[in-house]
């Protein structure tokens, strides 16, 4: 288990030679169910030149076996489970493409996808960061949620994340050469890694580009990690916005970095709040308060925004 295997290198043909490389890393953990349609998502991209590594973090079910099925169309390694971030660090170290994509083992890239951002970066050398539009769906198609342009991170992308959001990383293309001033993913993080990695992004005074016309696929269903994961989610996220404003307190004391910091706490307090609720099958308003308090009690920086959520009550009636 603790043995990497690697198989020959995949590189789509009929281009010239060039072109910059453009290396996919597709983190996989018992992923049996639905990585033969991300990999296929790849393989029949039109790009320059492409390369393609799948990092098997440890899978116990039949991933190993489907992946051995692609032979030398993909680059396979193989790892003890160590956790998403640790896998997407192997795929770099792996890597040999001038750019990156990640893409999750449940979700695809539509046709074209790499094509547009690598004629993106070619049009724009000096941007290193470039993202798009993603579009949330389900597994027989039908769409849920997304945003389907880039978002306005341009221009100030750190503050503007804090009010936004991170795009899903499956909308992120890559300069390689970003990542020494930048780092790998935190690989202590088993939530929110991807929330992270944009943030140290923006902070690294890396020059973003949104690209119109590219939407990533991401593909929900009852075991995605977000689901599962419920208030950690925020509390996690919460933890990681508060780490990267302490190292930058102007941020933190400007007016955006103070409301975002709000809404990441009013979030995190609200979905602690809502799980106490169902955990102890509390009902009514004196429950919600009830659960609110509870999860004030569990995490106390969370005080302010109860204290703000019990004013703007108060306000109303």
């Amino acid at each position: 288990m603790d043995s990497t295997v690697r198989q020959s290198k995949f590189t789509v043909s009929g281009s010239e030679l060039s072109s910059p490389l453009v290396t996919v890393v597709i983190p996989v953990y018992n992923g049996a169910a639905f990585v033969t349609d991300a990999i296929e998502s790849v393989l029949r991209q039109k790009a320059a030149r492409l390369e393609l590594v799948v990092v098997d973090d440890g899978s116990t079910d039949e991933t190993p076996q489907i992946l051995s099925d692609f032979g030398d169309r993909i680059c396979t390694l193989r790892q003890a489970n160590r956790g998403l971030s640790a896998a997407r660090n192997a795929g770099i170290r792996s890597a040999s493409g001038e750019f990156l994509v990640f893409l999750d083992a449940d979700d695809l890239l539509p046709d074209g996808y790499v094509q547009r951002f690598s004629e993106a970066a070619a049009q724009s050398p000096e941007a290193e960061v470039f993202h798009c539009g993603w579009q949330a769906v389900d597994f027989e198609g039908h769409p849920l949620y997304g945003n389907e342009t880039p978002l306005p991170l341009d221009a100030d992308p750190f503050h503007q994340i804090l009010l936004t959001g991170s795009p899903p990383i499956d909308a992120l293309f890559l300069r390689r050469s970003v990542l020494p001033r930048v780092g790998m993913f935190d690989e202590s993080l088993a939530l929110q890694e991807d929330w992270d990695f944009w943030l140290r992004l923006a902070v690294s005074g890396a020059r973003f580009q949104g690209v119109p016309g590219n939407v990533a696929i991401v593909r929900r269903h009852s075991s995605s990690m977000s689901r599962q994961a419920g208030s950690a989610l925020a509390l996690t996220g919460l933890d990681v916005l508060e780490r990267q404003l302490a190292r930058h307190p102007a941020s933190c004391s400007s007016c955006t970095g103070a409301r975002g910091l709000a809404m990441w706490r009013r979030t995190a307090l609200r979905t602690s709040a809502r799980a106490i609720t169902r955990q102890l099958g509390l009902s009514g308003r004196p429950g919600r308060w009830i659960a609110v308090a509870l999860a004030v009690a569990r995490t106390p920086r969370l005080l302010p925004a109860a204290l703000d959520e019990l004013r703007q009550r108060q306000l109303v009636t």
